[in-house]
């Protein structure tokens, strides 16, 4: 399925016309949305038409001196960075260095359980590699010991593949942090110097580096996470997100980065509509998911884009192309989603959309509904009933995640609303139910909750609506 009509129209940046109704109504939603999640700082900027109509901060990029953000404010942007480590990928197969279906064990020989892996497989997301980052107690662990990618390599590499590769698809943090240790092989220089030369340069991305480097990083927002009731300073991540997540920035940098990508100055036009469509599964499923880019729907509108968190920092970039729209949101808190500040903005940007999507589909199960919200309830507590969990997601259920989603979940607050947006079947029974979940500040998340034929909840997932 290809994904980038329209995307021609995500031009040169340019001088914003006049949009001050617009700027008022984005900054109110922003600044609800942040009051909502008890967010302390964010840097927003919206791309419209090729023009920047927002590039702008909010709240305070340090809460012991109240500094306040702003456009140079730099951020952790935690896994956005795999759409730079897709894109070294390709431009090192455009020139001829390496071939999508290599195998990881020519790369890495010591990884004996994944040396059948290809690389186009890491991109994908398909690969059946575990996440380093779901280790038990890797928070802990990681402040007290180094990272790189032989760490990482240590942590995952005795343990057997979660599934056969390309059969399912699974979000691993490893599949992007040996993606760019294969970029280091393939190019002879390290993965950081990579980027700088390669991409930033070319991209125009002068406030762009990596959180090793922070201690020297001038305008650098604090990062925050909850411990005991309230936001404190987070842990730094060292060299432990590397290709997966290791780049700072501003948003005004990762416009310009958005527009040397789809326009053409990274990889060739060819290459961005491979990188932005999604991959497929042996059995010809769509994953949703391309190199680096989710692709999906918000608002009814087509959109392509990912999140990312680290230790303080959340951020997310999304491209509209149908609306020729960009919006890229950066967040020093941990405890926050970015992605609510964001749907927030697409709210204030386009009421008219977010109304239409407001309307209950035909056919709701009001003990469905039901146990969607006390589901919802459940995670937020950090209590669920696993009893009425399958055997595998209660695996993949593991603490640290059930942490992570009550973290983000409970900053915002109870539902204000839940509307049923229909279901679908696949081809094993399991039936997907789709809701939008309204909260205060015009935030939206879309939930869904897949159910075998016996009963059991294989899956619970939120995101940006």
């Amino acid at each position: 399925m290809r994904v980038l009509v329209g995307l021609a129209a995500v031009v040169a940046l340019g001088a914003a016309p006049s949009a001050a109704p617009v700027t008022v109504a984005v900054s109110s939603a922003v600044s609800q949305a942040m009051i909502g999640a008890g967010i302390p700082g964010a840097e927003v900027t919206v791309v419209s038409q090729g023009h920047v109509i927002i590039d702008s901060g909010y709240g305070v990029r340090d809460l012991t001196t109240s500094t306040p953000v702003d456009a140079q404010t730099r951020f952790e942007i935690g896994s956005v960075t795999k759409q730079f480590t897709a894109a070294a990928i390709l431009q090192l197969k455009e020139r001829g260095k390496l071939s999508l279906d290599d195998r990881l064990g020519a790369y890495i020989p010591a990884y004996v359980a994944a040396r059948n892996v290809t690389i186009r497989q890491l991109l994908w997301q398909t690969s059946g590699i575990p996440n380093y980052t779901d280790t038990n107690g890797f928070v802990q662990f990681s402040t007290t010991h180094a990272g790189s990618v032989d760490a990482i390599l240590a942590l995952v590499k005795d343990k057997p593949l979660e599934f056969t590769p390309g059969t399912k698809w699974r979000y691993s943090n490893t599949n992007y942090a040996l993606l760019g240790r294969i970029v280091e092989i393939a190019s002879h220089m390290p993965w950081d110097a990579y980027v700088r030369e390669h991409i930033f340069a070319p991209a125009g991305m002068t406030h762009s580096t990596f959180n090793e480097d922070e201690a020297s990083v001038t305008d650098m927002a604090t990062g925050y996470a909850m411990f005991g009731g309230k936001l404190v300073p987070a842990p730094a991540m060292g060299h432990w997100a590397l290709g997966a997540g290791s780049i700072v920035s501003t948003t005004g940098d990762l416009a310009r980065w958005d527009d040397a990508f789809f326009g053409g100055r990274i990889v060739s036009a060819a290459d961005v509509t491979l990188a932005t469509t999604p991959g497929r599964l042996s059995n010809g499923t769509s994953t949703g998911y391309g190199f680096g880019w989710v692709i999906d729907r918000h608002d009814a509108q087509q959109r392509i884009d990912h999140n990312g968190g680290t230790f303080g920092y959340t951020a997310i970039n999304e491209v509209f192309p149908a609306l020729h729209e960009r919006i890229t949101v950066l967040v020093n808190d941990s405890a926050a989603q970015a992605e609510t500040i964001a749907s927030a903005v697409f709210a204030a940007l386009h009421p008219d959309l977010a109304a239409s999507e407001n309307v209950s589909a035909a056919g709701e199960d009001l003990a469905v509904t039901a146990r969607v919200e006390d589901q919802w309830r459940r995670v937020v507590a950090g209590n669920p009933d696993r009893t009425q969990l399958t055997a595998e997601f209660n695996r993949e259920l593991t603490p640290q995640l059930l942490s992570t989603a009550q973290a983000s979940f409970s900053a915002l607050g109870p539902p204000t609303q839940w509307v049923y947006k229909g279901k679908t079947v696949d081809g094993s029974g399991t039936t997907t139910y789709a809701y939008r979940a309204l909260f205060r500040g015009g935030v939206v998340l879309a939930v869904y909750m897949s159910v075998t034929k016996d009963g059991k909840i294989a899956g619970f997932l939120a995101r940006s609506g």
